[in-house]
């Protein structure tokens, strides 16, 4: 793919290219690409006096030691899932739905029959 092919996509998609880089060891190359959120993305939702919409809360419970518990893990998870999408606080420009996902995998673990990334 060359650059031509990567500006027209992101002409394509109202995006802005951040950086263009290559060729990687396996020969590929890579591009960063920014664009703005859609006017109807989730992260805009609030109610009619624009208030954020109140949580589902789906592991509602009341206090002790396990909410105390969950509460630390969720915390954990959701640093990991701040960390993991600013690239360790460098870019503040994130992708509010890569952050979700990685909440989960800070949370849960990757997508693996151990949850462990497998990374050497």
């Amino acid at each position: 793919m060359s650059l031509k092919h990567v500006e027209e996509i992101a002409k394509a998609c109202d995006g802005k290219i951040e950086e263009v880089g290559g060729p990687l060891p396996d020969g590929s190359g890579f591009a960063i690409m920014s664009m703005e959120l859609p006017e109807d993305h989730w992260i805009y939702e609030c109610d009619k006096d624009g208030f954020y919409a109140d949580t589902t809360a789906p592991f509602r419970m009341g206090i002790g030691p396990l909410r105390d518990a969950l509460a630390d893990a969720i915390r954990q998870a959701g640093k990991y899932a701040v960390r993991a999408s600013t690239m360790g606080g460098r870019e503040m420009d994130f992708d509010p739905d890569a952050m979700l996902q990685n909440l989960v995998v800070g949370f849960l673990g990757y997508w693996t029959e151990d949850g462990f990334s497998h990374i050497d």
